[in-house]
Parts: structure tokens; C-alpha cells; sequence
């Protein structure tokens, strides 16, 4: 892609650097936002668990369709008009999302999942191209914008609820993708933009090495499996566990996403000093050792350490997996790089499904969960066997 537009004067990519993490940190908000609210759309729309099912399956198959989109309209259009069609249609999906009934609420909700997607793929390959010596720091400061919409919003949304009706509070949050949508349409509209299809559209490709692909598209599958898994399904183990309170079972999760968001804040750091398949490595074993402590914890703090431990050690592991995958693409990231995204959000939707198949089959949630330290380990092995294929980079200049 040629580094999508972002290939400018230093005040004008600093400007863009700065409304593509605010974009990000807005859909940190709007990947969460069905699960809070849940509660209260079941109250409004007399949903049972399975309506609820369908708004959660039109998301995921929103993003599916979007990071598959992707890779059509990338190359095609560029970085710019991407993010502006993905907040029109981001904003199109929380407007409608309200309207009248669940059924209307589906179809909101797979705009959402659609725009949301398109926007992450852009911005990935986009924010990982334009810095080619310091990829995996760049993305995990972007992810980390992520996390601040994503793990903020459930904190706030129960107050915001006391005095904003659910009708309202939608479709007001649905505005703030028209704000991104203006901002990058104006981009768009640079002759820097113009500049950026044209290097598009007669980039060189190199010959095509489909085993790289297929080995960064497997650890995102797993990756993204494995946090899905564990940030879904934590708050119910913890709860299934004797001396824990329900209290203390919300701080669980918390206390994962909390760790994973202040590990991908330090993590540029930890890449200054140490090269990305070290610190993918060590991740994993951190990752691994929380996971551990957490299933097989007897006490409470125990269990949040646990928790925290795990969140802190995958907080790299996707960044890289991301700078990886761009090095490893080259020019071919723009076409190619939604198969990764939906590959990643294929395993977001299939692993942690089979913990709960695995939980149903031995009634016991410990040993679905396990699953998640069976896939770290087939993980780490991969990362062990096949780096020499793969493009992790050395430490970064400081």
C-alpha cells in the first residue's frame, strides 16, 4: 500500500497519526458496545438468549464480510476513502441499529461489524507499511488506543444509562463516526491521496510465498481465538469457583483487559531492547504461566494475578503478528491482508465456542478453558519451528 497516505510532511502525518488513533479508540467503543448493553435491549425488545445470539452472530459475520471487502476495495481506493466509507457505514449501522425491533437491530449491528472492519484492516496495514522500522511498536500504541474505547466503555455505560435513555444514547455515539468520515473525506481530497492510488496501482509484486501467509494467517487464528476465549469466558469461571464472590467475578475480566491494555503500552519499549520473536516468545510463556495460575488458583487474588498475568503476556503477540505479516506481504498486504483479519476473526468465534463445547461434554469449565494453554503451546511450537519463514524483526532503533 505504499504507506496509505500517510506518507507526508511531518505536522500532516502527525495530524492523520492523531484522528487514526481516535478513530481506533472510537471503535474500542463500538466493538464492546453490544455487551453492556445486552442486558437492557433484552429488557426494551423482549429478547430471550437467542435474539440475543443473532445480534451477536451479525457483528461477528459484519466483520467477517468487511475484512474479506477489504481486500477489494484497498487496493483500489486507498487508505483515506476505505476509512471514510467504513464511518459512513459505521454510522449508517448505529443509526439503524435503534429503529424498532431486534430484527432491525441485527441489521444495524452487521453495519457495525462491517465498517468496524474495514477501518481495522486499513488502519493495520496502513499504520504497519508506514513504519517499516518500527511496526510492531506502532501497532501496539494503535491497539492500545483500542483498548482505551474498549475497556472504558463498560465502566461508564452503566452511568451514562441513569440519565440517558438507550434510544438516545446509540444513536448520539452513532454521530461521532461522521466527525472520522468528514476528516479522512477531506484527506482523501490531497494530492497526496491521488499520489497514493497511483503508487498502488503500479507497485511491483514480488513472486507470491503462500507458506508465510498461511503460517501469520494460523497464529492470528489462534491468537485471536485464544483472547476471545479467555476475556469471554473468564468472568464465568471465576464465577463457577466456590469462595468468589459475583463481585469479584466482574473483576476478572477487568483485571485481564486492564493488563493486556498496559501491555501493549510498554511494549514499544520492550522492543527497543529485545527482537520481536523474543519478545513474541516470552509473551506466550507469561501468557501460558497466568493462564495456569489462574485455573488452577484457590483464592481469590490468586485468581485476579492470574488473570492479569495472562492479559499482560498476549499483549504484544497480535501488534507483531500484524508487523509480520505486513513485512512478509511487502506490497501484496493491501490484497492479502483482509484474509488475515478474517482469519483472526474466524478463530474469535470458533475457539472460544469449542471451550464451551469442550465445558458441556466434561462439565467442567477448567478443562474447556485448558484449551486455551493447548493452543498457546501449539503457539509458542510454531514460533520455534518455523521463524526462520517468518519476517519478526530485530530490536528496534530507539
Amino acid at each position: 500500500m505504499n504507506s496509505p497516505a500517510l506518507v507526508q510532511s511531518p505536522p500532516a502525518r502527525s495530524a492523520l497519526t492523531f484522528w487514526i488513533h481516535a478513530q481506533f479508540t472510537l471503535i474500542g467503543v463500538t466493538t464492546v458496545l453490544l455487551g453492556p448493553l445486552l442486558p437492557a435491549l433484552a429488557a426494551q425488545w423482549g429478547m430471550q438468549d437467542l435474539q440475543k445470539g443473532y445480534l451477536l452472530f451479525g457483528q461477528y459475520a459484519g466483520s467477517v464480510v468487511g475484512s474479506l471487502l477489504s481486500t477489494r476495495v484497498l487496493p483500489r481506493w486507498g487508505f483515506n476513502r476505505v476509512c471514510t466509507a467504513a464511518m459512513l457505514i459505521l454510522c449508517s449501522g448505529l443509526e439503524i441499529f435503534m429503529l424498532s425491533s431486534w430484527q432491525v437491530g441485527v441489521a444495524g449491528i452487521f453495519l457495525c461489524g462491517l465498517g468496524m472492519a474495514l477501518a481495522i484492516a486499513a488502519s493495520n496495514l496502513g499504520v504497519a507499511e508506514s513504519n517499516p522500522g518500527r511496526a510492531a511498536s506502532a501497532l501496539s500504541l494503535l491497539n492500545f488506543s483500542w483498548g482505551i474505547g474498549a475497556v472504558a466503555f463498560p465502566f461508564l455505560v452503566g452511568t451514562i444509562l441513569r440519565s440517558v435513555p438507550l434510544s438516545r444514547l446509540v444513536p448520539a455515539v452513532g454521530l461521532l463516526p461522521l466527525v472520522f468520515a468528514i476528516r479522512f473525506a477531506l484527506y482523501a481530497k490531497s494530492s497526496h491521496a491521488s499520489a497514493e492510488k497511483r503508487a498502488i496501482n503500479t507497485a511491483p509484486l514480488t513472486p507470491w510465498q503462500p507458506l508465510p501467509f498461511v503460517l501469520i494467517a494460523s497464529l492470528a487464528f489462534l491468537y485471536v481465538g485464544t483472547e476471545c476465549a479467555l476475556g469471554g469466558w473468564i468472568a464465568s469461571y471465576a464465577r463457577d469457583f466456590a469462595p468468589v464472590s459475583a463481585a469479584s467475578a466482574a473483576m476478572a475480566p477487568s483485571a485481564f483487559w486492564a493488563a493486556l491494555l498496559a501491555g501493549r503500552a510498554l511494549a514499544p519499549l520492550a522492543l527497543r531492547y529485545r527482537g520481536e520473536l523474543t519478545v513474541y516468545r516470552l509473551g506466550l510463556i507469561t501468557a501460558f504461566a497466568g493462564t495456569t495460575l489462574f485455573l488452577s488458583a484457590q483464592n481469590v487474588p490468586l485468581l485476579l494475578i492470574g488473570a492479569a498475568i495472562a492479559g499482560f503476556g498476549l499483549a504484544a503477540l497480535f501488534p507483531i503478528t500484524a508487523a509480520v505479516m505486513s513485512r512478509d506481504l511487502g506490497e501484496r498486504g493491501n490484497r492479502f491482508g483482509g484474509f488475515f483479519f478474517a482469519t483472526g476473526n474466524l478463530g474469535g468465534a470458533i475457539i472460544p465456542f469449542l471451550v464451551g463445547a469442550i465445558s458441556s461434554q466434561t462439565h467442567s469449565l477448567r478443562t474447556g478453558m485448558a484449551l486455551a494453554l493447548v493452543v498457546m503451546a501449539l503457539m509458542l511450537g510454531m514460533s520455534l519451528v518455523f521463524s526462520p519463514r517468518l519476517a519478526f524483526a530485530p530490536p528496534e532503533p530507539a
